[in-house]
């Protein structure tokens, strides 16, 4: 019969289509695309798939453990910081011992200590620093440093001509008694350690430069003078 060429014809070309049609549904091609549009990964997302993919190749990352109720634990305690303490003690107005003496016994001395002939009313007069003559103490020659404020309060210091390294001082206070100016020096301390006492040193008032000299020296016997340091 006439058709049967036809037939046999159209069964061929089937057969020589199948498997390419099967290898475009086996790499999931969509219907009516092309085989070069498919990506070949599938979605996963069926009953049998295992999950789904990133385009890396990789799956879902493993999420790290949650922490445990409250925190977790550091590794090491923070110390406590402990808030700074401020002072509530109030600094003295008046210098420390260094403060006046580091330059004071050194410095010239030319200006006499002037007292007037009657007390004053204050101690304005005596504000500063006022160094003495060379005088022998206990077989060294020194001299004494004060300095004090416009009241009269202030601190000493001795120092030894023979050992610049030796050296004794206090607080010290000034006063009007018996006519005199006191100058009293009070808790004693040496750089040997020692407490030595110093002895009160009494201005009489005599013209320009005021006579000193021990409590037990009388005006006319004074023979120390003091001169303005600073």
């Amino acid at each position: 019969m006439s058709y049967m060429p036809g037939a046999t014809a159209l069964a061929t070309i089937l057969a020589l289509a199948l498997p390419f049609g099967g290898a475009a549904m086996a790499q999931g091609v969509a219907p009516g695309g092309g085989i070069a549009n498919s990506t070949g990964i599938g979605s996963g997302l069926g009953p049998m798939g295992p999950g789904p993919s990133y385009p890396n190749g990789t799956t879902v990352p493993a999420l790290s453990q949650p922490p445990p109720p409250g925190g977790a634990p550091l590794s090491s305690p923070v110390p406590m910081q402990r808030a700074p303490v401020l002072s509530t003690v109030r600094p003295s107005t008046y210098p420390q011992p260094g403060e006046p003496f580091e330059t004071a016994p050194h410095a010239p001395a030319t200006v006499p200590l002037s007292l007037p002939d009657t007390p004053p009313a204050d101690l304005a007069l005596l504000k500063g620093c006022w160094r003495t003559d060379v005088f022998q103490e206990g077989g060294h020659p020194g001299t004494t440093t004060y300095c004090f404020d416009d009241k009269g309060v202030g601190r000493f210091l001795f120092t030894r001509q023979d050992q610049v390294t030796y050296f004794c001082r206090g607080p010290a206070q000034a006063a009007y008694a018996g006519g005199a100016l006191r100058l009293h020096g009070t808790k004693t301390t040496c750089s040997d350690g020692t407490d030595q006492a110093l002895d009160d040193l009494d201005c009489h008032a005599d013209g320009e430069a005021a006579r000193c000299g021990a409590p037990t020296v009388s005006a006319e016997s004074a023979k120390l003078h003091l001169y303005r340091v600073r």
